[in-house]
């Protein structure tokens, strides 16, 4: 996957640098991300977003300035199968419909691209507002996945396995 820039009628997407990171790390931390986020150190930021083989992380702005990250990696088998998402947004952005804008934006992008037919998206099971936020794009439960991510207090959580068909999905970036 490339990193290259993308643009939708209210984001701008390019890839993350280092000098994201802080502004990244502090919004992870805002009381509407930090229980969905397990490491928003700058170093954990840059492991998961810039180091990750396989992944193309981008900086999510929107009036100019930073709201958060999205991410999309390799995934299933054999490897590149099909394509995993992580999106965070920071508080002041959160509820404004901008979270499937972005992840339109991305899979329409990687879709074109790489002629993916499936996507996969595993919020926490608890994170209601975003398993509604993915579901506006067509995703579908899947299952639940027992304890298989560390929450911030290092506590093992469920989360909800959703995925994503490219004929079942519905563009929330389309310029009318």
């Amino acid at each position: 996957m490339s990193g290259i820039e993308l643009d939708g009628p209210r984001v701008h997407l390019r890839p993350v640098a280092e000098g994201d990171l802080g502004e990244l790390s502090r919004l992870l931390r805002e009381p509407g991300s930090a229980p969905w986020w397990t490491d928003a150190s700058e170093a954990g930021l840059s492991t998961a977003l810039i180091e990750a083989p396989d992944t193309t992380s981008w900086t999510v702005l929107i009036e100019g300035q930073i709201a958060g990250a999205v991410s999309a990696f390799d995934a299933g088998w054999p490897p590149g199968a099909y394509v995993g998402l992580a999106i965070a947004l920071g508080d002041a952005w959160q509820n404004r419909g901008l979270g499937p804008e972005v992840l339109s934006l991305v899979i329409a992008h990687v879709a074109g691209e790489r002629g993916v037919h499936r996507f996969s998206i595993d919020p926490a099971a608890a994170n209601l507002r975003a398993i509604r936020a993915y579901e506006k794009l067509g995703f579908r439960p899947v299952g639940v996945t027992r304890q298989s991510e560390v929450a911030p207090d290092g506590t093992w959580r469920d989360c909800m396995l959703m995925d994503l068909l490219v004929g079942e999905f519905v563009n929330q970036a389309v310029v009318d």
